[in-house]
């Protein structure tokens, strides 16, 4: 009898969890879709090195013609846009260091 008690017991408590701990998860997706990117246009001379070395190594035999920075949680976020000879544009998110930057979804 003591053990039907706390299986039932038990039953219930997970029963009465699992729908609060879905809808946590759920409301932390939504915050992080909602986190957008608000780039504003820098001068190319602005941009620290690493960042335009990181861009010409991505996209080789491209030239740097725009760029932008964000900032996200305090670092800054550069958006290089660059160019071929076909002039086909390219665009890569690089961090202050040059380390590629992917924004969370």
């Amino acid at each position: 009898m003591k053990r039907k008690f706390l299986f039932v017991l038990t039953s219930v408590f997970f029963l009465a969890v699992t729908p609060f701990v879905s809808a946590t998860e759920n409301n932390n997706a939504v915050i992080a879709v909602e986190q957008e990117l608000t780039f504003t246009d820098v001068e190319i001379s602005e941009v620290p090195a690493e960042v335009i070395e990181a861009a010409k190594k991505e996209f080789p035999g491209t030239e740097v013609v725009k760029a932008q920075v964000a900032e996200v949680s305090g670092e800054k976020i550069y958006k290089i846009i660059v160019t071929d000879a076909d002039n086909n544009k390219q665009t890569g998110l690089y961090n202050s260091n040059g380390d590629s930057y992917v924004p969370e979804a």
